[in-house]
């Protein structure tokens, strides 16, 4: 089945030609909106997240594994969202969803830990599609990967019409299946409250990687860490003598690890 109109096959083409080879200065919206929804990822994850946890801190802190999606969540309507912006609502259950749609460039968004983009075509005999399922079969459908050998995804799971039909639930009359839209997945990846990668990736509807862009440049670094002075070794030759005093006051001054943040249960 195919969702795209015939009058918008030039404009499918053009994209197909863009995302085969991308390179740097290749963006698919903006390039100040490619670094408004980075730093909104790092936000959460260095700021919003450790902020949460010092303010909050209780016996337990099972939560904390939502609080950084929530936390991008709104970050993505704080500093990402314009007239040419939007930021849609999808129910999954009980858990609330998010997608960018960028209505000048005709491009959606969102956003996962690379470790949960893995882990979702993996999952076997889901009772309904994994929305991303659903975005690439619609959005995605015209696109095939680089190395196509067996789909992730048992695809032959849902007929089509299940699918578009989930995708219409998840746009919300906001977009049609026809619209001619594509569909880039923001991976990113972190080590505890430092975001290490940003990556855009354009995948078809077997979740085959059609192309990615590394975007991890676009990540504010930590100019406190860059700056630290470090100890003039060359002036100490000798190391002083270490009185028990002097270690108690050392111990005193160690501050208590984070917590490590664990990755969402979507897939």
């Amino acid at each position: 089945m195919k969702y795209v109109k015939i009058e918008d096959e030039e404009y499918i083409q053009e994209v197909y030609a863009l995302t085969v080879h991308k390179t740097v200065t290749d963006f698919p919206s903006d390039e100040m909106v490619i670094r408004r929804i980075v730093r909104a990822i790092q936000k959460a994850i260095e700021e919003d997240v450790p902020e949460f946890c010092r303010e909050n801190h209780m016996e337990t802190m099972n939560s904390v594994r939502y609080i950084r999606g929530d936390k991008i969540n709104d970050n993505l309507r704080n500093l990402v969202v314009s007239d040419e912006m939007l930021l849609i609502s999808f129910k999954r259950n009980s858990w609330d969803g998010r997608m960018l749609i960028d209505t000048e460039n005709r491009i959606s968004y969102t956003i996962t830990t690379e470790q949960n983009l893995i882990a979702i075509p993996k999952k076997k005999n889901r009772m309904c599609p994994h929305f991303l399922q659903s975005i690439l079969a619609v959005e995605n459908g015209d696109l095939e990967g680089r190395y196509v050998q067996q789909a992730l995804f048992p695809m032959e799971q849902f007929e089509d019409e299940v699918l578009e039909e989930d995708y219409s639930k998840i746009v919300a009359g906001v977009l049609d299946a026809n619209s001619g839209y594509h569909h880039y997945v923001v991976s990113y990846t972190f080590d505890k409250s430092t975001l290490t990668e940003v990556k855009l990736v354009l995948l078809d509807r077997g979740f085959n990687t059609v192309s990615e862009l590394d975007v991890s440049e676009f990540i504010k670094p930590d100019y406190a860490l860059l700056t630290a002075e470090a100890p003039d070794s060359a002036d100490h030759t000798e190391e002083p003598t270490k009185s028990a005093k002097g270690l108690v006051a050392i111990k005193s001054g160690i501050r208590p690890a984070l917590v490590e943040l664990e990755d969402e249960k979507q897939a």
